[in-house]
């Protein structure tokens, strides 16, 4: 299931036991800390191994913009740049 604002704003800042991953499409997912810190993440693959790079926190990085941010990143892995 896609992230969503109205989902992304539920979470954010709420206690909870343990990490919580959720994917969203492109490899941009979401990692929420067990404070309530919502950190946008994109993974992908390099030279075999999965790679995840941290793309911004939300609030500050709005979902449209993690996605626009996922787009340039993969223009890299496309030109055989490591986007890190």
């Amino acid at each position: 299931m896609a992230l969503s604002d109205a989902w992304l704003r539920s979470v954010v800042g709420k206690e909870r036991d343990k990490v919580l991953v959720k994917s969203d499409r492109d490899g941009l997912s979401v990692r929420v800390s067990p404070k309530g810190r919502v950190v946008f993440q994109y993974r992908y693959q390099w030279a075999g191994k999965g790679e995840r790079l941290d793309i911004g926190t939300y609030p500050a990085t709005g979902l449209k913009e993690a996605r626009e941010e996922v787009i340039r990143l993969r223009g890299e892995l496309e030109s055989n740049r490591n986007p890190r």
